[in-house]
């Protein structure tokens, strides 16, 4: 990974961050040309591209309920077998039609 990459990601993160927080018309003249300055990169803008389709994702995650402590005490997986194994176990339970 070269160096220029590292930097970008966390850079692509502060940015997203800064506008997600206090919105881009809250940005002083000079945060604006800073912004300008590395958003005209296309390899930083996509940076911070990808940083807003992963929130957005992760949003999308949030409404997705939560397993209840009667689903999670009638989960028998057991860690020690592969999901594979669990899976194939779960269709020789499961009744022939």
């Amino acid at each position: 990974m070269s160096r220029k990459h590292t930097n970008t990601i966390p850079q692509a993160v502060r940015w997203f961050n800064r506008f997600r927080m206090k919105g881009p018309t809250a940005l002083s003249p000079d945060e604006s040309a800073d912004w300008a300055r590395w958003s005209a990169d296309p390899g930083n803008l996509a940076a911070f591209r990808r940083a807003n389709e992963l929130w957005e994702e992760l949003q999308a995650l949030s409404g997705i309920p939560r397993p209840t402590q009667i689903d999670l005490a009638a989960d028998d997986y057991d860690p020690a077998t592969s999901v594979s194994e669990w899976l194939d176990r779960g269709k020789r339970k499961q009744p022939r039609r």
